[in-house]
């Protein structure tokens, strides 16, 4: 059975590696057609208008009624001095958006307890420095495996927001 978003009622959905990005109203990518690494999608029918703000390389910046959301995507097979450089961007890029809430959302396979993984790597220690910076919050609870696998899972893919999602809830 192939389920869609509007059935979870999901607002949004982040996707990590989609390789090609629609060009329809309801899709935006950090890149044209096949060169996409990150994507956000909204259900078409009964969803906020969705709107492209920046892109960057593994990023994206969308308007989604009055929430900003980025998603977001890492490689795992790039060493940890990329990462930083890539956080370093991602921060340039999100220095303008304040006051305007903030999500951002997706897979930077980075590993760390604070957002329920068993242990921190060096990546998960740079972006819960990076976050804490920035002044965002780890939305995750609990431990479940956020990327399962075949031989297994793990808590990778991660949601960070500005403070005001705690009053929007």
């Amino acid at each position: 059975m192939i389920q869609h978003i509007a059935e979870w009622e999901v607002a949004a959905a982040v996707v990590a590696e989609p390789y090609y990005v629609p060009q329809q109203a309801n899709w935006v990518g950090d890149g044209a057609g096949t060169l996409a690494s990150v994507a956000i999608v909204v259900p078409v029918m009964g969803g906020l208008p969705l709107s492209r703000v920046s892109t960057g390389s593994g990023y994206v910046v969308a308007k989604l009624g009055d929430i900003l959301l980025i998603g977001v995507y890492f490689s795992p097979n790039r060493p940890l001095h990329e990462f930083e450089a890539y956080l370093e961007r991602l921060g340039r890029a999100m220095a303008g958006l304040a006051p305007s809430p903030i999500m951002v959302l997706g897979d930077l396979n980075a590993k760390c307890a604070a957002w329920g993984s068993p242990r921190t790597d060096p990546r998960g220690a740079a972006l819960l420095d990076w976050l804490v910076g920035l002044g965002l919050e780890v939305v995750n609870r609990g431990t479940a495996n956020t990327c399962v696998r075949l031989g297994g899972g793990s808590v990778i893919d991660i949601t960070l927001a500005s403070r005001w999602w705690q009053h929007a809830w």
